[in-house]
């Protein structure tokens, strides 16, 4: 267990490769920081997670203390998610919204509210288009999002027989579309995606180039999509997991929501403000 910095009555859990020193060195490094990045996914880490996307909001007391840190100018803020950017800026209901990269990457909103987004190649525009096609035919029964660089099936909620029917059907229909070079199947917590294009490693990485490579840099995440975030901060910041049951993976640090991650946010801020 590790002690967040003048916090002695809450506590997070470190990961078995991770010492408490570690953490502790990190907090220290950023209150001594005058620029840092706060990198984190929205659903699962900021926000808990629900069926119907479009409920999701933020636990109470994270916006404003997302608020405090931003207007302490010595953080930069980013959120990592894998729908689109603009319906996460909505959810997310800061003052100021911060730089959002939507699609695991494939389209950054900026604060200013200009949009950057990746363009698909003709060829993979249709072969996404025919994936959609068969996916829909082999599964009517499913509950599908529309994304414009992934084919995407979720099954949350749902019974666990209906789940691991749905899960064989789909891989079975997706499987063949694979073959491509850059298109990835990946499993997420409650669904699985046929995707074209970056991942959260990638914008990840991204924001590594555009900030100093001595700034303290963490990055807060729930899914197995976070894992490509976590790796990309190997050796160069703190990988933390935020969920209520442990996941082992590349995290270091692991926050059970709402209340630790409440006062990780509580600490960096206190730290931020010196």
């Amino acid at each position: 267990m590790a002690t967040l910095m003048e916090s002695p009555a809450v506590q997070i859990d470190t990961a078995p490769e991770c010492s408490s020193t570690q953490l502790e060195s990190f907090f220290q490094s950023l209150a001594a920081a005058n620029e840092s990045a706060l990198l984190m996914d929205f659903d699962g880490t900021l926000a808990p997670i629900r069926v119907d996307p479009s409920k999701v909001r933020p636990w109470a007391g994270v916006v404003s203390l997302l608020n405090e840190i931003q207007g302490s100018g010595r953080t930069r803020l980013a959120i990592v998610t894998g729908r689109s950017a603009n319906e996460v800026a909505s959810q997310l209901g800061m003052y100021d919204a911060p730089e959002i990269w939507g699609l695991h990457g494939a389209e950054r909103l900026y604060p200013d509210g200009r949009c950057v987004r990746d363009e698909l190649l003709a060829s993979d525009q249709a072969l996404l288009d025919a994936a959609r096609l068969r996916v829909r035919h082999a599964l009517p029964d499913a509950r599908f999002e529309e994304k414009r660089n992934a084919v995407v099936v979720h099954w949350r909620g749902k019974p666990a027989r209906f789940i691991q029917s749905t899960q064989s059907r789909a891989l079975k229909a997706l499987l063949p579309y694979t073959n491509t070079n850059g298109v990835k199947l990946l499993q997420f917590d409650g669904g699985i995606e046929l995707r074209i294009g970056p991942d959260k490693g990638d914008a990840v990485r991204s924001i590594l180039h555009e900030i100093s490579s001595d700034a303290p840099v963490a990055y807060l995440g729930d899914d197995a999509t976070d894992e490509d975030a976590f790796q990309a901060l190997t050796g160069r910041g703190l990988a933390v997991l935020v969920r209520r049951k442990w996941r082992p993976g590349a995290a270091q640090v692991w926050l059970r929501p709402p209340a630790q991650l409440r006062e990780f946010l509580m600490t960096w801020l206190r730290l931020s403000q010196r």
